[in-house]
């Protein structure tokens, strides 16, 4: 492994895959605990990718993992934790984005989450609470893709880089 952090030739010459290590981290379905893994996220790739990707990334993850977290059911609750339902999120940065998986025990995803949508109507005596969430992770993300497997849900997504992106 390179020490550095940065590609490497391999023994044919061709340029190896970044040797970075990605941000890899398994936490409970609660608020505080995404709120803290958000913040990990962010010390892990500053400096690394704009803030505004950064900004972007944070917007994206905390409404799939706060989603996971506030609808998911499981047999019981603690607090507010659904006991035993946890998130596996894992992060890589590539040469034109951000490439992220979430996985979770949770409920299966409703279908008509991963229909691209329009923002929701506006009104006029205040935002909505909710409906906003699934446009703006199909707005900010390509590649959306999700599956189930046993009793796991599977969601995975390129976020790209924007103009702004640091060069190394």
């Amino acid at each position: 492994m390179n020490p550095s952090g940065r590609q490497s030739a391999g023994i044919d010459g061709r340029v190896a895959a970044r040797t970075e290590p990605m941000f890899n981290q398994v936490l409970p379905a609660h608020p505080r605990a995404v709120r803290k893994v958000l913040h990990d996220i962010r010390r892990r790739f500053s400096g690394e990718v704009s803030e505004d990707t950064l900004g972007r990334l944070e917007l994206v993850l905390a409404e799939v993992m706060n989603n996971v977290a506030e609808h998911s059911r499981g047999p019981a609750c603690d607090a507010g934790t659904v006991v035993g339902l946890s998130i596996h999120v894992s992060i890589v940065r590539h040469v034109s984005g951000l490439c992220c998986a979430i996985t979770d025990n949770g409920i299966s995803l409703p279908p008509d989450c991963l229909i691209p949508r329009n923002p929701p109507p506006p009104v006029r005596s205040a935002l909505p609470e909710g409906g906003w969430g699934w446009y703006i992770i199909h707005d900010l993300t390509q590649a959306l893709c999700y599956y189930r497997e046993g009793q796991r849900n599977y969601l995975a997504f390129n976020l790209p880089f924007g103009d702004d992106v640091l060069r190394h």
